[in-house]
């Protein structure tokens, strides 16, 4: 559903008043409004004017954002519709209207009314008994109302009108919800593509030099027979003597004097 300004202004009339509809024209299509400026445009008190931006933010109606003047030293608003709780809203009232309408037709088709001449009131059949059939603001007779069926009538297309908004409204939303999964989904699928970018990196192929393997010979390990009946584990090592060098000493000889 668009939400054009004619359907903006018809939330917000119950909240802001009539005083309010200009305030709508200036912030209708625009983002990040000052308030200043919104005060300038419908020459409005700056007081009157947050007072009402207040009053829509508190309803979800709008957003702001806030910066501060380095001259000044203060904070400015700067204050943007928010579509989506509009047309929330929009749905709302509406689905409450249709429950209205519904209880309103029913009532028609099983009570029974009547009408003033001088179109002063209406009244079912219990409240003409209780005056009597005639009417409580001029005195006059009043008589059964024949245009129930008209009422009927009435109150059916606009029954069927409000339906076919809703249904419409649930298409879209529809619409939307699957063109933002299949955005997430695109966004996964290329995250995924890119974090396997990153992480593997092709190294340069390089051709490995062939080197002939020298062949290995292998060791022939051959088993000993036993000698003589004994093994060789059982076998003593036989350690080589130490020859031995004999020193000759030569014995001084003292001669006798004679």
């Amino acid at each position: 559903m668009r939400l054009t300004q004619n359907k903006i202004e018809e939330i917000t009339l119950p909240i802001l008043g009539e005083e309010g509809l200009l305030l709508i024209k200036e912030l209708y299509g625009k983002e990040n409004v000052s308030e200043f400026d919104l005060a300038k445009r419908t020459k409005y008190d700056i007081k009157i004017v947050r007072k009402m931006l207040y009053l829509l933010y508190n309803n979800n109606l709008v957003g702001f954002n806030r910066k501060k003047d380095k001259e000044k030293g203060w904070y400015i608003y700067y204050w943007t519709l928010i579509p989506e709780s509009i047309r929330f809203i929009y749905f709302k009232r509406k689905r409450e209207q249709l429950v209205r309408l519904n209880e309103k037709m029913l009532e028609e088709e099983k009570e029974l009314f009547f009408i003033c001449p001088n179109d002063c009131v209406r009244l079912n059949f219990d409240q003409g008994m209780d005056f009597e059939f005639h009417c409580p603001e001029c005195g006059e007779l009043i008589t059964q109302d024949t245009s129930n069926e008209a009422n009927i009538a009435k109150i059916k297309k606009v029954i069927e009108k409000i339906e076919e908004d809703l249904k419409k409204e649930q298409r879209d939303v529809k619409r939307v919800i699957i063109k933002e999964k299949k955005k997430e989904a695109k966004k996964k699928v290329v995250k995924k593509k890119v974090v396997k970018k990153k992480t593997i990196k092709k190294k340069p192929v390089t051709k490995k030099k062939v080197t002939k393997k020298k062949p290995i010979k292998k060791k022939v390990i051959t088993k000993k027979s036993k000698i003589s009946g004994t093994s060789l584990r059982g076998k003593k090592k036989t350690v080589a003597k130490k020859k031995t060098v004999k020193k000759t000493i030569k014995k001084k000889v003292n001669k006798k004097k004679k």
